[in-house]
């Protein structure tokens, strides 16, 4: 999986534990073909993070590229848990799915709580 892009050493502390936490529970509960479908998924969010604002129509904000891998990851996880959810782990999913959306709500207050230093 590619690296992102981190701002600080704080922005890096605080998506990681998302992402790790996104990508464990992915792994727990498909089969290694369709984890390596989601890694793709997750790995197209990375690229476009680190790539974002080099394009000639873009012109968002800091914060706005802060929330580039939390929003686009939760919106990618619960997709992918859809896809997986079955009468045998449908509490399982939701379960994951109950934490990872309080986990990106605690994530994304803390993005914008980040300091420009750098402007």
């Amino acid at each position: 999986m590619q690296e992102p892009v981190y701002s600080s050493e704080e922005h890096k502390s605080i998506i990681e534990i998302y992402l790790t936490m996104s990508l464990n529970f992915a792994q727990e509960v498909s089969t290694k073909t369709k984890y390596n479908n989601y890694l793709e998924v997750i790995n197209t969010i990375i690229e476009y993070s680190n790539t974002y604002g080099s394009g000639a129509k873009e012109n968002g904000t800091f914060h706005d590229w802060l929330m580039i891998i939390p929003v686009n990851l939760s919106v990618a996880t619960n997709g992918f848990f859809a896809g997986l959810e079955t009468r045998n782990n449908a509490a399982v999913i939701r379960a994951y799915k109950v934490v990872l959306e309080q986990m990106v709500q605690e994530t994304a207050n803390k993005l914008y709580d980040l300091e420009i230093i750098n402007d």
